[in-house]
């Protein structure tokens, strides 16, 4: 099979976009569905593309309530009129080449908003039974852009990353925080109990210090911002590290692979101050960490920039402000579309 050339692909990507703009606006359009068919029938670089973004919106995460009055009325119009689209799941749906696309939207852009805020609104149906899940497991989460801390009985203290969750669990023998989704810092008081954090598999204990935990792509990261930690593999009873001090950190794969690196202590929950410390990480994972920060959505499309390796320290009370340095030295652009989407792009 002969390999799509670049240009080729580019067109796929631009027009799969399009299509789904399009399936959205008019979902009961049986020439639109067939056009659609025809279209992505027509080449493997088509079909490719479809798939690709509809495998993006499917893992695009939890939609913010924000502007939910808005959101509400186009809940209940998707509500009362569903839609399907070919060959996709839990995703944001839509319709049409670029020229149809722009022609059904010819009062300009706060026409394509309105789709793709309904769209969204529909993933957040399509989502609710996962987060109710989460959230019949925690005892506290923060909200999409909410910093969130707590003083534990103890006079411990927690902060949580925007939509991050934990499971809080004291008892005579020991202090188990569960963390269940996204990260959190943990400034543990003495106590004769254990303090100890579980994110999935890996088990942290403190021996008086100051640490984060965070979940990212399926990892578990652990580091230290002062005094001593050590990390064990509940699965096998491994340990992972005897003793891990100010500045080190380590992350486990999902594989079990355990990566070491270090950081300036200082930079080691800079989230807390609204900043987020990024040392030769790939632009997709940078984004999933802006993700819970941004009242909205936020796509990467097909193409190279989401595996570029960045450096930098990034503002992330300023997503789009973020997303642009994120990409002006690396090849990308960034398209704000309506204050709640941001699409990420190879140049």
């Amino acid at each position: 099979m002969t390999e799509a050339s670049d240009p080729d692909r580019r067109r796929a990507d631009d027009e799969a976009l399009d299509w789904i703009v399009a399936l959205q606006e008019t979902p009961d359009d049986l020439e639109a569905r067939a056009r659609f068919d025809q279209w992505r029938a027509a080449a493997p670089a088509n079909a490719r593309a479809w798939e690709e973004s509809a495998r993006i919106y499917a893992g695009i995460g939890e939609v913010s309530a924000a502007h939910s009055e808005r959101w509400t009325r186009l809940r209940e119009r998707h509500d009362a009129a569903p839609i399907t689209i070919p060959g996709a799941r839990r995703r944001r749906s839509a319709h049409g080449t670029r020229a149809e696309a722009r022609r059904a939207s010819g009062k300009g852009r706060a026409s394509i908003a309105a789709v793709l805020s309904a769209a969204a609104a529909a993933l957040v149906v399509v989502l609710a039974a996962p987060e109710a899940a989460l959230r019949w497991q925690a005892d506290v989460v923060a909200g999409t852009g909410e910093l969130r801390t707590m003083t534990l009985a103890d006079g411990s203290h927690i902060s949580l990353s925007p939509g991050s969750a934990v499971s809080i669990d004291y008892s005579a023998a020991e202090r188990r925080i569960g963390l269940l989704r996204g990260q959190a810092w943990f400034d543990v008081q003495d106590d004769p109990r254990p303090f100890r954090v579980a994110a999935r598999h890996v088990e942290t204990t403190d021996i008086g210090t100051a640490f984060e935990v965070g979940l990212t792509n399926g990892a578990i990261r652990v580091a230290v911002g002062h005094g001593i930690v050590q990390v064990d593999d509940a699965r096998t009873g491994r340990t992972i590290s005897e003793r891990l001090v100010a500045g080190q950190a380590v992350s486990v794969d999902p594989t079990g692979k355990v990566l070491r690196g270090s950081a300036p202590p200082e930079l080691i929950g800079a989230w807390r101050d609204g900043r987020i410390a990024v040392q030769d990480r790939p632009v997709s994972e940078v984004v999933d960490a802006l993700r819970p920060w941004h009242r909205g959505v936020i796509l990467v499309r097909p193409g190279t920039l989401a595996g570029r390796r960045v450096t930098g320290v990034y503002d992330l009370r300023d997503t789009a402000g973020a997303m642009t340095a994120l990409t002006k030295a690396h090849g990308g652009r960034v398209t704000q579309v309506t204050p709640w989407l941001l699409i990420l792009s190879d140049d």
